[in-house]
């Protein structure tokens, strides 16, 4: 079983507490790593901190209660954007969640084998978000938004060793690509940029820093941003990632490949999974397919993902985090989860 991470404020109080909820929660499950993000609506605290920064003025304000009421920032005249500007300035937190992981793992037998899950949202997500509404930006100070990830990832690396896997989280994917439809071979256009964007930042990353990468819809408000139709974007992306980080020299890493989206149940159509059949034989599936709302749907889905990618999943997950869900509803995606995995052929 795959968590992206995310979970009800009223579970995750402490990154102690929330660790211990997930392991509770799978019972005889195996885990791909053990996430510990107390930020139940992703970046929204650190978008909230730049406010606070001498390099940043806001331009339009906003609550980020939706999608209508996302906060623009802007850089302030005569300021020259830094990497330390943009820095999510976390190497403390993340280095007490590793503490409290590592003191977890050793009381915990089940967990011996399982490594730290530390959210990384990727650079160009972070920028979109920053100057929300004007891309041009977001491009123009994309490269500042990199370094302070790679500078994140490269100093933490030798802390965490072994024990930590960076999921590399990014919305503006499969958001980017359904807006460039609108124009002619706009979407594989997109895909192209975006997997050189991808590929370039993992090639910057230390060898030894593993990876697994979570596509998504957007999730604000358990409401998506796009509607797929089928998994037909996805894979044109995944097809053209595989080369990019191959010449970088990377392996390819473990994806969660959404199906479900927003408080939507997964299909249960062939037609949406089709496209799986034309997937690199090389990638690895997080199967995004549990939902609360059709506990039993997610099986049938797994069992029409598998059949068209021609593989077993790498494991079962939902679509997004679990932190825009009640904790009754946490726990019946989690048991949606189960349902799954337990009859996926073994």
């Amino acid at each position: 079983m795959h968590f992206v991470g995310s979970l009800p404020p009223d579970v995750c109080g402490t990154p102690r507490q929330a660790m211990e909820w997930i392991t509770d929660q799978v019972g005889d499950h195996r885990l791909t790593a053990l996430p510990c993000d107390v930020d139940s609506d992703w970046i929204v605290a650190y978008l909230r901190t730049i406010a606070e920064r001498p390099a940043f003025e806001v331009r339009r304000p906003g609550e980020y209660t939706g999608y209508e009421d996302m906060r623009r920032y802007g850089v302030r005249r005569g300021h020259r954007l830094r990497p330390a500007d943009v820095s999510m300035e976390r190497e403390d937190v993340l280095r007490r969640m590793l503490e409290d992981f590592r003191a977890l793992r050793a009381e915990r037998p089940e967990l011996a084998d399982v490594r730290l899950q530390l959210s990384l949202p990727s650079p160009l997500d972070l920028a979109i978000f920053v100057f929300e509404g004007r891309p041009w930006l977001s491009l123009r100070h994309l490269s500042v938004f990199t370094q302070a990830t790679v500078d994140e990832v490269t100093a933490f690396t030798p802390v965490g060793g072994r024990d930590v896997v960076w999921q590399l989280e990014t919305p503006s994917v499969l958001v980017g690509m359904d807006m460039a439809k609108r124009l002619p071979g706009g979407r594989s256009l997109a895909a192209r940029l975006l997997a050189r964007q991808v590929a370039g930042l993992l090639g910057r990353l230390p060898a030894e820093a593993e990876v697994i990468l979570h596509l998504c819809y957007g999730n604000l408000g358990n409401t998506e941003l796009v509607a797929p139709r089928d998994l037909g974007p996805a894979v044109t992306y995944l097809n053209l990632l595989a080369p990019a980080l191959r010449r970088h020299g990377r392996a390819l890493p473990p994806v969660h490949l959404p199906a479900a989206y927003g408080a939507h149940p997964s299909p249960v159509t062939e037609e949406f999974y089709r496209p799986l059949r034309r997937l690199d034989p090389e990638w690895r599936i997080i199967a995004g397919i549990a939902a609360a709302a059709d506990p039993e749907g997610g099986a049938e889905s797994l069992r029409l993902l598998e059949t068209a990618a021609g593989r077993r999943a790498y494991s079962v997950a939902t679509a997004c985090g679990l932190g825009r869900h009640t904790v009754d509803q946490a726990e019946q995606a989690v048991a949606a989860m189960a349902v799954a995995a337990d009859t996926a052929p073994h």
